[in-house]
């Protein structure tokens, strides 16, 4: 398996005939909303109640309630909520080839292709400021309702939607034509830091030194803490510490584990710094949380 392919999230979203899920991730007050991954379908996320931000690919993107991005086909994502708000969001994520019928498909070869080969990206964020966005927010709904009902009828309505948000989406120049050299350097980027968070996540029960990652990618020490900074928004130990605490969160659940043996599990070896981070992250202590859970 290819590092790359460490991150790539392999569920199967719908079956074959109908390639589309609709998830709700009702995550109540849980800072952390979404661990890095990709896909190389679609997704429409569409935030009905909190704050959050979402990371795709280098972009943090805000989003307040009834607000939604597109998050592009092979783009690395993930999320987390502000200021302690209460997140509820939806994920829409389906393959483009529900949509054409064949390659030789107009659809296909004005609007999907270059969707499909990265030489168009969809908008990223999704406000309601224009009359357009409104209809896309009512639409994005839509999929929801129906996806949930599942009415006779539901996967035509459903499939209805999408095209009519990609209408509106091309109708009203929504669609990022890519440059060439920039995009080349940004994918170079974005390849580097998938190839790091995979190490991290398959080594943050270890120590993991600045220098390690740093040759990981061929970087030195100061140019690898700027571009790692620069793509998540986090230091490098910033980035590991938030992993691990994550990671705790799950063994938490388990009222059988020792909290001092849950810190060395996931990579402290100083369990006062476990008590510090843990609290930094999600303003209580793991025993706290641990009750507040069970």
């Amino acid at each position: 398996m290819s590092e790359k392919n460490i991150l790539k999230e392999n569920v199967i979203h719908g079956n074959t005939s109908f390639p589309i899920c609709v998830y709700n991730n009702d995550v109540g007050y849980n800072e952390h909303l979404l661990d890095y991954h990709w896909h190389n379908e679609i997704e429409f996320l569409y935030l009905s109640k909190g704050k959050a931000v979402f990371q795709v690919d280098s972009t943090p993107i805000e989003l307040h309630e009834n607000e939604a991005i597109f998050i592009n086909r092979g783009e690395i994502h993930s999320g987390y909520s502000l200021d302690h708000s209460y997140c509820v969001y939806y994920s829409i994520v389906f393959s483009l080839e529900m949509l054409y019928s064949a390659p030789q498909d107009v659809c296909y070869d004005r609007y999907f292709r270059p969707l499909i080969s990265g030489k168009y990206k969809l908008t990223k964020k999704i406000t309601g400021a224009e009359s357009w966005e409104k209809e896309i927010l009512v639409q994005i709904k839509n999929i929801i309702k129906s996806f949930a009902e599942k009415f006779s009828g539901y996967e035509m309505d459903i499939k209805s939607s999408i095209l009519k948000i990609f209408s509106l989406v091309y109708s009203n120049n929504a669609i990022v034509f890519l440059q060439e050299k920039n995009e080349s350097l940004k994918r170079y980027q974005t390849e580097r830091l998938k190839r790091i968070l995979n190490f991290i996540k398959e080594n943050y029960r270890d120590k993991i030194s600045i220098e390690v990652l740093s040759n990981e990618v061929n970087l030195t020490r100061y140019h690898f803490c700027r571009i790692f900074k620069s793509l998540t928004g986090q230091t490098p130990i910033e980035y590991i510490n938030y992993f691990r605490i994550n990671q705790a969160l799950r063994l938490l659940e388990d009222e059988n584990r020792k909290i001092a043996n849950i810190a060395v599990e996931v990579g402290f070896d100083n369990f006062s710094y476990f008590i510090e981070k843990f609290k930094e992250y999600k303003n209580c202590t793991p025993s706290e949380y641990r009750k507040s859970i069970l």
